[in-house]
Formats: C-alpha cells, structure tokens, sequence
C-alpha cells in the first residue's frame, strides 16, 4: 500500500471524523466516492494486496512508534492471548512475537493478504493468520483473548458498506471473545466525538476511555485538510 493510498483513506476519514455518517444521501461526494472505494469490503483490499510483494505497510502506527503507548497492556507469559483484527500486511504481529508476546491471532477478510502473511512468518510456529471477518467470528468462542488491537480496522468499516451495521457487530464481537477484564485497544485517526458513540453503546457493559497518541511524520499529510497532529486510542475495558 503505497503512501499514495494512505493519504486518501485519511480523506476518506475526514468525512467520517466530522459527523458520524448515517444515510448516504445526506454525505458529501467524498464521502460518497469512499463508499465506491469500499474499505470494508474483502474484494477491494484483495485487489490491493495482488499488486503487492508481500512487504509490509502498517496504517498509522508502527510498532516502534506504538510500542510505549501499548507495553502497559501486555503482559508476558504463555497464557496472554493477543488477537489483531485486520491485520493486512502489519507488521505488528511479528513484532510482537520477536518481543516475546507469542500468542498472536492475526485475522482478515483478504484471504490473499493472509496467504502472504502465512508464507513470510511461517517461522513463527505460535503465531496464527487465519482469514476471518471481524464483523462476525464464528469460529473464535467466548472469552479468549486478553487484548484486542485494532489498528484502522474499525476506521475501514466505517468508510464501507452497511457501516454503521458493521461496526455494532465487530464491538459486539470484540466484546464477547475478550476474557474477563480484558480490553480492546481501537487505534484510530477520528475523534473522539465521532467515535465514542460507536465504541461505548449502551448494550456493551465496558469502560472506555481514550488517550492521543502522537502522528509519526506522513509524506503529504500537510496536503490533507483537518487532519489532526494525533491519533486516537480508544481504550475499551471488559469487567471482570
């Protein structure tokens, strides 16, 4: 994914960072032209990632820029059960298995992004990629993980088909595969007026709060109108 590419997703984000989008006959062109692009369908994203070598791309962060605001999170043992959904071509999950955080299941909808993945960290026994959608995770059960991080996945649903359906059913989701006390970590390039009402609806008993973390440097960015000097960690916590 070329830098090309990310500064438009983050155009596409503006229309959905401003007023939380409900019917697309009150969104503006642009918006409308994220909806042709579709974030959040698998085919598009499948698209991408055939014209690519298998290299890596993280959307926002990376871990080394990521990695102070997310170590208070992680706990080391066998027993710490990390998923990432919407993985792509992250590295994240690499990273953190080289840090000792073995228990990686990294998941997406592109099964050729998966493939990829799969062949380059076959390596690392313990880590899985498994093409999944985060909008329903039939094959994960209750109470599994310990900590979710979602890195732009949420912000994709959002520029995409059947959005506001989608992203109630991925905070369902994350909800009910984390263990008790677990959290979801939701990285993301709104604010928090436009984010909050998704991730902390009233049918989901879990503490949210969020911190800024930071922008490292973009090519471009200053060509983008209204973005932000900060990303958003929403930080989603499931009572014990």
């Amino acid at each position: 994914v070329s830098p090309t590419t990310s500064n438009n997703f983050f155009r596409n984000l503006l229309e959905h960072t401003q007023i939380p989008p409900n019917t697309k006959s009150h969104e503006s062109p642009m918006a409308q032209a994220a909806y042709k692009s579709d974030y959040g369908s698998p085919g598009y994203w499948d698209e991408r990632y055939s014209g690519t070598d298998g290299g890596g791309f993280d959307w926002y962060q990376n871990w080394k820029t990521l990695k102070p605001t997310l170590e208070p999170f992680l706990v080391a043992g066998q027993e710490f059960e990390i998923l990432i959904p919407g993985c792509g071509n992250s590295t994240l999950g690499a990273d953190l298995y080289d840090e000792g955080y073995i228990n990686v299941t990294n998941i997406d909808t592109s099964a050729v992004v998966i493939n990829q993945m799969n062949d380059k960290y076959a390596d690392r026994e313990e880590m899985e990629y498994t093409v999944m959608d985060a909008t329903n995770l039939e094959f994960l059960p209750d109470s599994c993980f310990n900590l979710v991080i979602d890195k732009g996945m949420l912000d994709s649903q959002l520029c995409g088909e059947r959005n506001i359906t989608n992203v109630e059913c991925v905070t369902k989701e994350m909800y009910r595969v984390l263990k008790p006390g677990g959290i979801y970590l939701c990285i993301s390039h709104g604010v928090p007026n436009t984010r909050m009402t998704y991730l902390n609806p009233k049918t989901l008993n879990w503490q949210v709060e969020f911190r800024k973390i930071p922008k490292p440097p973009v090519e471009n960015a200053h060509d983008v109108q209204g973005v932000s000097d900060h990303h958003f960690m929403y930080i989603c916590r499931k009572p014990r």
